[in-house]
């Protein structure tokens, strides 16, 4: 579960500025928060049927034409790789993982191949209507059962016991991560960047883009959760970034790489793909699910 959560703060990073419009957000205990959670799924928008639009040359601005294109095609593919060094040696994970950008709640489905030599796995995660659903492979949860369920509901079983508390902070991870789809903390790291130089003009994958350097202080992300208060107490000063956008406003792809002065590099890298195409994310059979405390 834990490399689930982390796939997905890394893959939200960009595509976390779907909701930066600056909207009022319902609270709590509006009529519109308790609605019910089936997903709402407005149709996506194939990138070429976007305007194109102007990039602004400031970073809060361009995070703003950003999250509204991103809303706006509403579906994306992704590939992340995650490569990590160390004193002890270097690990390795990739992820392809499609996602629902203008889903409420969002929705992803994950495939998730981690390469460390001493812990190699495949996970695959489904996240739709505030409902988890994750199976690692060659692993079952119960004789027939290889998906575990994970929910706020299924926390609230008093017969966890003590198992609840620990539930519940897991589905508050990848809700907080997911709810990054549509509040103003997404692409709060390039929002809250300095540009290196001037854009330039670069082709990925075929597709005209604009290609902007940046670093970010941890220092002005404070408030943006444990990820970068970890950061922080490891000593690490910035982030460094890359970003680069096609003439629809929406990312192609983004990296971004930190050191520690314990020694400690990450470097990840996002592509992104058929921006406003089908996307297929699927519930597990039933019947292949086991559920926490039944």
């Amino acid at each position: 579960m834990r490399r689930v959560t982390a796939v997905l703060s890394a893959l939200l990073l960009v595509v976390g500025g779907a909701g930066c419009t600056g909207e009022e957000k319902p609270g709590k205990n509006s009529p519109a928060a308790k609605k019910s959670s089936a997903p709402q799924r407005p149709d996506p928008t194939p990138a070429v049927r976007l305007a194109t639009v102007n990039l602004p040359s400031e970073p809060g601005p361009l995070v703003d034409v950003v999250a509204r294109q991103v809303r706006a095609a509403g579906t994306v593919r992704v590939e992340l790789t995650t490569t990590g060094e160390q004193k002890s040696g270097g690990t390795e994970e990739r992820t392809v993982a499609q996602l629902r950008t203008n889903a409420s709640p969002p929705e992803a489905q994950l495939t998730i191949v981690d390469k460390d030599p001493e812990e190699p796995g495949t996970t695959e995660a489904v996240v739709t209507g505030g409902i988890i659903y994750t199976r690692v492979d060659g692993q079952e949860q119960r004789p027939g059962k290889p998906w575990v369920r994970l929910s706020r509901q299924d926390a609230s079983n008093p017969e966890l016991g003590p198992f609840a508390k620990l539930l519940t902070t897991m589905v508050d991870e990848v809700e907080k991560t997911l709810g990054e789809l549509s509040s103003d903390t997404g692409l709060n790291v390039v929002r809250k960047g300095t540009f290196k130089g001037e854009p330039t003009s670069e082709t990925v994958e075929g597709a005209a883009t604009r290609r902007y350097q940046g670093t970010t202080k941890t220092a002005d992300l404070k408030g943006g959760g444990k990820g970068v208060e970890a950061m922080t107490r490891l000593g690490l000063k910035e982030i460094a970034w890359t970003l680069w956008l096609d003439d629809k406003g929406l990312p192609r792809r983004f990296e971004a790489g930190l050191a520690t002065p314990q020694g400690m590099k990450v470097r990840q890298s996002v592509t992104y793909r058929q921006w406003g195409d089908q996307v297929s994310i699927t519930t597990p059979p039933a019947d292949k699910v086991h559920v926490i405390g039944s």
